[in-house]
């Protein structure tokens, strides 16, 4: 009786993580197209802005991240619970993160400098900054308690 419940139960589990990464490669967060790709890059661009009553002007340097992934791999499944964890340390330094699948047409990865899956890219005013891979290295960043994303990507 307790092993049909474990097995049951076991069951379950397996297809609500089947279903959820469904749904997630499914989701706005998941990038298919080199337009979509190059959209969440171009929101890397700095921004600058004058303040009215000083004149002074400030630059505003932004930052996207992209997480590049095999959707049949089990990393697809795993960043149902990476995805969240990063998007919160990320919000908080108003970051954008995406996860990009690894079959896009007219993208050029190599540029990009990605050669292997998962990797994850983070773009300054347009370009390219860090390249992290591995999926034991993008889970350091995950399993770190530090908010400080761009600290946290350094010491990677």
């Amino acid at each position: 009786m307790l092993d049909t419940v474990k097995d049951k139960s076991k069951e379950y589990s397996e297809k609500a993580v089947k279903y959820s990464s469904l749904k997630l490669a499914e989701s706005s967060l998941t990038l298919r197209k080199a337009e979509e790709v190059q959209k969440n890059i171009d929101l890397s661009a700095s921004k600058k802005f004058k303040n009215k009553e000083t004149w002074i002007e400030k630059t505003f340097i932004k930052q996207s991240v992209i997480i590049f992934g095999d959707e049949k791999s089990d990393f697809f499944k795993e960043a149902l619970y990476i995805l969240p964890v990063l998007a919160t340390k990320w919000f908080s330094s108003n970051i954008s993160v995406k996860i990009a699948v690894s079959d896009i047409k007219d993208f050029d990865y190599k540029k990009n400098g990605i050669e292997e899956f998962p990797t994850l890219a983070m773009y300054e005013n347009k370009e390219l900054k860090k390249v992290i891979v591995g999926k034991e290295n993008i889970l350091k960043l995950v399993k770190n308690w530090n908010l400080d994303i761009n600290k946290l990507i350094k010491e990677v």
